[in-house]
């Protein structure tokens, strides 16, 4: 009777270790989520590429060795540009997803941002991969006042501010280079104007006019012509949909030939040359991505292999690019927590990313490390639209952009 009681405790012993052994295999196959409310449809058109950009960065990092063998999962849904389908979709599973596995968030929409910036960055506490660059959040304080807000673009006020710089270094007049600010009227239209005043003043470029447009206009000509009789040279044009660009380009080339645009990430695409073909020949901007036609980019190659391994038909290539880089820098904050030897908490999370180590962007930057300290990106670029070539073109090297504002 004892030799049975003893076997019966070894065989309760042992039935104890497996399944404690399998309860610590399960938490540390837990998935790491990260979920995004993207443009999908909406006042700005439909945009599946932010979608499929963070999906096959995931799918990119599982294939690579996952985070310490757990797997990477994107959910993303529909957020339309709106604040208040945007808000919901974040509110609904940050009450239905575990803190543990949920890990990271991410979306394009700057008024949504701005709404959530309390809920954020003092109560849930999550790490945020922005679409926006808003001058409003992504400032000089943005560490202090949004510590879990991060930008995958330069600031839109940097971006803006090195398109003056570019402007005022490139002009050929003895006076200063005259500029009209067209933008989108809502509030991230405004969102730059602080920084466009101050380095204008300090580069000596006169912004003669800042003309909103409605994102429901029929037509541009009324603003093209006060600009012909203000005397514009350069018209600075701030806006993010392709649907509005479409139009806009074309009345641009009838009623300002002479003259370019000068724009920041949104309007530098080459997707543009779908939209207005020979009309977005000749405009500029500055852009914090590759070009998709730069096939000699590690980031490019990585990035058109995995479409092409997916069938996807991508036309906007550079919300694309952004939206895997916000996979990416997800997954790759991920795995330095753990290779850092702490708990996998949104926390820790945090903090990695902000101090991320020898993390080069599968070589996005041509070999330079990604700096996000700032919780933005330093690296940079002034490219230009050249139609010959259907694409865009670098018209200077990778710059650190705080350098380049000095």
């Amino acid at each position: 009777m004892k030799r049975v009681s003893l076997i019966v405790c070894v065989l309760v012993c042992v039935f104890a270790l497996v399944f404690q052994v399998s309860l610590a295999g399960a938490e540390d196959k837990k998935p790491v989520k990260i979920v995004g409310a993207m443009p999908l449809s909406g006042i700005i058109g439909s945009i599946p590429e932010t979608a499929w950009g963070v999906i096959d960065a995931a799918d990119y990092i599982n294939k690579t060795g996952g985070i310490g063998g757990r797997p990477m999962v994107a959910i993303m849904e529909d957020g339309r540009y709106d604040v208040p389908a945007t808000l919901g979709i974040y509110n609904k599973y940050m009450t239905t997803e575990p803190a543990d596995e949920y890990l990271f968030y991410c979306q394009y929409n700057t008024p949504s941002l701005k709404a959530l910036q309390e809920k954020v960055n003092k109560e849930d506490k999550i790490p945020v991969l922005a679409g926006s660059g808003s001058a409003i959040i992504f400032d000089e304080n943005v560490k202090k006042n949004s510590p879990y807000f991060f930008s995958t673009l330069a600031g839109y006020g940097e971006m803006w501010a090195a398109v003056l710089k570019y402007v005022k270094v490139n002009h050929k007049k003895k006076t200063p280079p005259r500029c009209a600010f067209h933008y989108y009227d809502n509030s991230t239209g405004r969102d730059p104007m602080a920084y466009l005043d101050r380095y204008a003043k300090k580069f000596g470029v006169d912004i003669v006019m800042k003309e909103p447009f409605s994102p429901t206009a029929q037509t541009f000509a009324p603003a093209f012509l006060k600009f012909r009789k203000n005397k514009i040279e350069y018209v600075l044009f701030w806006c993010w949909s392709y649907k509005i660009g479409a139009k806009y380009y074309a009345e641009f080339k009838k009623y300002l030939p002479k003259l370019s645009t000068y724009g920041v990430h949104w309007t530098v695409s080459n997707m543009l040359f779908h939209v207005a073909k020979d009309a977005y020949d000749g405009q500029y901007g500055a852009e914090p991505y590759p070009i998709e036609t730069e096939t000699d980019n590690k980031f490019v190659q990585t990035v058109i292999a995995g479409a092409k391994e997916k069938n996807r038909d991508v036309k906007a290539w550079q919300f694309y690019m952004q939206s895997w880089t916000m996979g990416l820098i997800a997954g790759g904050a991920a795995r330095q927590v753990l290779a850092e030897g702490k708990p996998l908490t949104r926390e820790n999370c945090r903090d990695a990313m902000e101090n991320i180590k020898n993390f080069d962007m599968l070589g996005m930057f041509g070999g330079k490390y990604l700096d996000f300290r700032n919780h933005k990106y330093s690296q940079l670029r002034i490219v230009r639209s050249d139609w010959s070539k259907k694409t865009l073109v670098p018209v200077t090297d990778w710059f650190n952009v705080y350098d380049y504002l000095k």
